[in-house]
């Protein structure tokens, strides 16, 4: 290797240093880039995607005897935490989970 090879390697490596662009520079801009699209999407995304009624399996009467108004997941007058939409306190789903107290 020529001295004059070093010289251009050296020359090269200022360059850039001068332009600001360094691998600290870069991969700082990256992850400044990547929060901010998580923050974006996490503001525009629904909080909570609940599935629909026909996939929940859910019915209008209660089965078993288990109802959703007994369903640690009911959530009073007439929603569910898992199952969209408008949830009778008689009906029921497979997702039927008793509450403990």
């Amino acid at each position: 290797m020529r001295d004059s090879d070093n010289v251009n390697n050296a020359d090269s490596g200022a360059d850039a240093a001068r332009a600001g662009v360094s691998r600290r520079n870069l991969l700082q801009g990256a992850a400044i880039t990547v929060g901010g699209v998580a923050m974006l999407v996490a503001a525009v995304a629904p909080a909570e995607a609940k599935m629909a009624q026909q996939a929940a399996g859910y019915q209008d009467s209660p089965k078993n005897g288990a109802q959703c108004s007994t369903c640690a997941l009911f959530k009073a007058p007439a929603s569910c935490t898992l199952v969209d939409g408008t949830i009778s306190a008689n009906g029921w789903c497979k997702f039927y989970a008793k509450k403990t107290s």
